[in-house]
């Protein structure tokens, strides 16, 4: 089924009311019921499209496998993560797994005298040997096409603004005696982000010369030579557009704070008018008819966008609850108060807290809650039934829509996921509303991802 609202592809038990049947349904998984506008991503270039869907080719399968690598050749930021790489030597699907805390970086643009130019730096110094630069950036490179390194560099010069702007420095810098020239990374935008999302060189970046105020505090300066890496804030319009270039080949906006719901006379009600981060990748992780594709058939890339939407949403999570810590009243909880209180020397060091609540997943307090309330569950009366289901990659509902699309089911975690949920939903709401194996009085759950 679609969306009425979005067109995006649900399935029927995804409904908002499942407890009635409509030949009409609602859906929040996409729009949050027509909540939530954005612009459509645009069909990809041309090249990038012949790369992706045509599996018959030599140079689109060779793209497909290595996409990752093609991706890190080409970004502008690096990622400052540890990838865990040992997961993958076991059987079973591919799978990222990173530790640490995530965060992009962007270097200065000229390399220290003696060092190789990586990321940003490759678009602007020594552009006669981009490609053997490009190459010589990857430790493993065993398979990478040149000539496709040199098409995906020419494509990107044509129609990527982040690509555009550096190259535009690259040309002011060979053509200009002035040595402190600057690039401005801008995060700001005029236009309304419910309709646009494709800006221009001048939106995206602006040389400067000489010294300057920044407008923003979140606006990234980018030196022309210094050895120092800057981090990018998670809520910076080109936060995404510069890690992930052959996801966002035009260079499109990410995520915005400045981004309103859909103005409807429901929303006028509600208190918070804006866009959350959770709600704008839930928006962009959907498919629909009238929209590219390019970000779903990307595979392991795909992958790895996901994993860092997962991280941002939850780092500005713990940005609130670290920010907003008066609003929570964390100074009511008891243990804390009493050492306080106590005025003793342990006391005193232990500096300043951030408490994480019971409403954070995985926070000690939600799960000493959970823990409490399976002890009370079992006070009442023991369990008698232990039911295991797992996640079966041959269902039929995720083989007939990955099968037309020659996707495997590791590279749309998505759909597998969601599948897995609506059995789930149908299986407890035989056991418990059903009564399939009796009057359920009380029930406990966990789900479990094992490699």
């Amino acid at each position: 089924m679609q969306c009425r609202h979005c067109n995006a592809k649900m399935w029927y038990n995804e409904r908002i009311s499942k407890r009635k049947n409509s030949t009409s349904p609602r859906f929040s998984l996409c729009c949050g019921d027509d909540k939530v506008e954005l612009p459509l991503l645009q069909n990809s270039p041309k090249y990038l499209h012949r790369l992706l869907f045509d599996h018959n080719s030599a140079d689109g399968r060779n793209y497909q496998q290595n996409i990752c690598t093609y991706n890190m050749m080409f970004a502008f930021t690096s990622t400052s993560i540890k990838l865990d790489k040992s997961i993958n030597h076991l059987r079973g699907p591919s799978t990222i797994r990173i530790q640490g805390q995530p965060c992009h970086r962007i270097s200065s643009l000229l390399p220290m005298s003696g060092k190789e130019p990586k990321f940003a730096q490759l678009y602007i110094f020594d552009t006669d040997n981009e490609v053997q630069n490009r190459i010589n950036v990857i430790s493993q490179h065993d398979g990478i096409q040149p000539q496709i390194i040199s098409s995906l560099g020419e494509m990107l010069d044509e129609h990527n603004a982040h690509a555009k702007s550096f190259r535009m420095t690259r040309d002011r810098l060979a053509n200009s005696d002035v040595d402190n020239v600057r690039l401005r990374l801008i995060t700001t935008r005029e236009k309304d982000g419910r309709t646009y999302n494709v800006p221009t060189v001048s939106e995206v970046a602006a040389l400067i010369v000489g010294d300057f105020n920044p407008n923003s505090r979140r606006d990234i300066i980018v030196e022309t030579q210094n050895g120092q890496l800057q981090r990018i804030h998670e809520l910076h319009s080109n936060y995404l557009g510069l890690q992930f270039p052959l996801l966002l080949p035009y260079g499109e906006d990410g995520y915005r704070l400045d981004i309103l719901h859909r103005a409807t006379l429901d929303n006028k009600k509600r208190k918070r008018n804006r866009l959350t981060m959770r709600e704008w990748f839930a928006y962009r992780l959907q498919s629909r008819p009238n929209e590219a594709q390019t970000l779903l058939h990307s595979r392991r890339l795909f992958q790895q966008f996901i994993v860092e939407a997962y991280t941002m949403v939850e780092s500005e999570k713990l940005n609130y609850i670290r920010n907003n810590q008066k609003k929570l009243r964390v100074d009511k909880y008891c243990s804390l108060q009493n050492s306080l209180d106590d005025g003793t020397i342990q006391g005193l060091n232990k500096g300043k807290r951030v408490i994480w609540p019971s409403t954070f997943v995985g926070s000690p307090r939600y799960m000493d809650q959970l823990y409490f309330d399976g002890m009370a569950i079992c006070n009442h009366d023991f369990p008698n039934l232990f039911i295991t289901l797992t996640c079966n990659l041959n269902w039929p509902e995720i083989h007939r829509l990955l099968a037309p699309l020659n996707l495997k089911v590791a590279d749309r975690p998505d759909i597998m996921s969601r599948v897995f949920k609506l059995k789930y939903e149908e299986m407890l709401s035989d056991l418990t509303k059903n009564h399939l194996l009796g009057k359920a009085v009380a029930y406990m759950h966990t789900i479990e991802f094992q490699k």
